[in-house]
Formats: structure tokens, C-alpha cells, sequence
């Protein structure tokens, strides 16, 4: 029986990248092009609160408003963006982990990636409709919190930010279904279908890039976030959302190789239980003299010992290296945002 024969279906944020007629990285750009100067264009209309402030003192500065509607358009671009990237390495390693897969799970590899079960059509829907309640909720919450009026909300910056986190929300509670939910099936797929060969252990590699892909996905949201510290009415929501970000990179890429490496233990375990019987049964010959039986058993006494040094995680020196790699990236924007600030303070002042 097949492993997955039901049929999948695209979604909205990978559509986008489908029918684009302009590539990967030009789509992005005008996600975030359209994203961002929208926000402009109705700060500019609307000058609440106009984009250069003059304070009574003659200073000049940029309201903190402004930068968290561009930490916004990134999060808002960042959402299909790791979606199609994630199909894009999807694609990229089939051939690899095809080598991996019984016949019966091939079908689950093949053209797979981030494409959900059509059964699953209306979980995806209800949960976009929830996170798009979620993000009105959220914008009545800050508009009461502010004192204004709807009419007062909608004449200012605020009527972006009531059109865009509905959206937010809604990509966000999806995202985090189909985290959970394609891990759960890519378990499935490598206790029930992937072989394990201990002469080709170094083909299972392909799993462990697999999770770092996953575990990059929300690390890199988690960078976003953290340009939100910059606005310090920000800091407590930003710190929790990377901590998040941080736990969810670690439980995906642990959730993708830990099953390889149980799989591989179970493996060597049977090896060496099928070992220790032949050891077992030529034990006598060989105490009773017979060469022959000693150096097999001699023999047998180095592929036991070869099965042992076995590695049981699917982890390359290069997926280590960029692992470790990852954990810095949540440092690049909070040196960015002090550069943006600096260089703010040196044009403006």
C-alpha cells in the first residue's frame, strides 16, 4: 500500500510563487515593494504621524511607528517567501532522499513539498479565517488603546496596520499547523518507509538537511522579531516571540532527525543481536581448536566492533557548521537596527 495516495492541493502562499511570472527573488522583492509602499503612501496621505517629526526643539526624528510597519513588511513577505523556499530545497533534494525511500513512500517524496492533503482543505481554511479575526481583534485592541475613534484610526497609519495583520495572522496560524502537521507525516514516512543501510549511513545525511531547512524557516522569523526590540514598547513582545522562534527551530530540527536516529539504533541493535547469535554458535569450534572457526570469529569480532562505531545521527560536519551558523543570525538585526539608528542620528542631526 502506497503511502500517500490521497490527493494534495496548493496553497494560497505557495500559488503566488507558482503563477509569477517574474522568478523567486523578483516575486519577494514586489511583496515587499507593495507591502512597504503602501504603508508610505498612506503616511504620506494620511501625516499621522507624518514620516520626518520636528520636535519643539528643532530636532528632527522618525516616529517609532514607521520602523515597526517595517519589521511588518518583512514579516508580512517573510510568510509565503519561507514557504516557497521551503518547496524550492524540497525539490532540490528529492533525488537524494529518494535513495533513501521504499518504493511504497516514494510517492510521498515526489513533488511533495509543502503541497497539504486535500482532506486537510478546510482546517486550512477555518484556520486562516481565525487568524484574520485574530488580526482584527489585535487592531481594535490597539486602536482602543491609543483613545481613537475608528473614523480617527482609519485617517492615520493605523488603517495600514488594520489591513495587513489580519493577514499576518492568518498566514501565522497557518504556518504553524503545517509545521506540525508536515512533521508528523515526514515521521511517519522515515519509521515506515525509509531503509537503513549501515554500509550507506552517510546517504541519511539528506534528513538532517531537511531539518535544518525546517529549523532555518524560524530562525529566521525570529530575526525579524527581533528588530522590533528597536521600538521599546516592543521589547517584552519581541523577546517572547524569539523565544519562541528560537524553541521552534530546535523542536523541527529534532522532530526531523531524531526518528533517522532511532531508526538507525533499532537497526544497529538487530545487527548486533544477529552478531553476538553467529559469535555465540562457533564459540565451541573455535575453543575446541578449529582455526577455520577462530579467525571467523575474529573477524566477526571486528564487524561487531565496526558496528558499534556506527554514527546514529544524520548529521554531516556541514549541517552542524551551518547549525551553529543559524545561531547567530538573530544576532545580525539587532546590530543592524543599532547601524539604522546610528546612521538616522547622522543624516538627521
Amino acid at each position: 500500500m502506497k503511502f500517500y495516495e490521497e490527493e494534495r492541493f496548493e496553497p494560497f502562499e505557495l500559488a503566488i510563487y507558482s503563477r509569477s511570472p517574474f522568478g523567486y527573488w523578483a516575486t519577494t522583492l514586489a511583496i515587499f515593494v507593495l507591502s512597504l509602499g503602501s504603508y508610505l503612501l498612506i503616511a504620506t496621505l494620511t501625516q499621522a504621524p507624518p514620516l520626518i517629526e520636528h520636535s519643539d526643539d528643532g530636532r528632527i526624528g522618525i516616529a517609532n511607528v514607521h520602523w515597526v510597519a517595517f519589521v511588518t513588511s518583512l514579516i508580512f513577505t517573510i510568510a509565503p517567501a519561507l514557504t516557497g523556499l521551503g518547496r524550492r530545497h524540497w525539490i532540490r533534494l528529492e533525488p537524494e532522499l529518494l535513495q533513501n525511500v521504499r518504493e511504497t513512500g516514494a510517492d510521498f517524496v515526489i513533488g511533495r513539498g509543502g503541497h497539504p492533503p486535500k482532506s486537510k482543505r478546510n482546517i486550512y481554511r477555518w484556520l486562516f479565517g481565525l487568524g484574520f479575526v485574530a488580526g482584527i481583534a489585535l487592531t481594535l485592541l490597539n486602536m482602543t488603546a491609543q483613545n481613537k475613534t475608528l473614523g480617527q484610526y482609519a485617517s492615520s497609519v493605523g488603517l495600514w496596520f488594520s489591513l495587513i495583520w489580519p493577514f499576518i495572522y492568518a498566514f501565522g496560524f497557518r504556518a504553524v499547523y503545517e509545521t506540525f502537521r508536515d512533521g508528523g507525516e515526514l515521521k511517519q514516512l522515515i519509521r515506515r518507509h525509509v531503509e537503513i543501510d549501515l554500509f550507506n549511513l552517510d546517504r541519511l545525511e539528506v534528513f538532517g538537511a531537511v531539518g535544518l531547512r525546517s529549523a532555518f524557516s524560524w530562525v529566521v522569523v525570529g530575526a525579524v522579531l527581533l528588530l522590533l526590540i528597536v521600538d521599546p514598547g516592543q521589547v517584552v513582545n519581541g523577546l517572547i516571540a524569539v523565544g519562541l522562534a528560537i524553541g521552534g527551530a530546535v523542536t523541527v530540527f529534532v522532530g526531523v532527525v531524531r526518528p533517522v536516529h532511532e531508526r538507525i539504533k533499532e537497526t544497529k541493535d538487530a545487527e548486533l543481536k544477529r552478531v553476538h547469535a553467529t559469535m555465540a554458535s562457533q564459540r565451541v569450534k573455535a575453543l575446541e581448536g578449529m582455526s577455520e572457526t577462530a579467525a571467523a570469529l575474529a573477524g566477526l569480532v571486528e564487524y561487531e566492533k565496526w558496528v558499534e562505531d556506527r554514527s546514529e545521527w544524520p548529521i554531516s560536519p556541514s549541517v552542524t557548521g551551518r547549525l551553529a551558523f543559524y545561531a547567530l543570525i538573530p544576532v545580525v538585526p539587532i546590530i543592524g537596527s543599532y547601524a539604522f539608528e546610528r546612521f538616522l542620528d547622522f543624516i538627521l542631526f
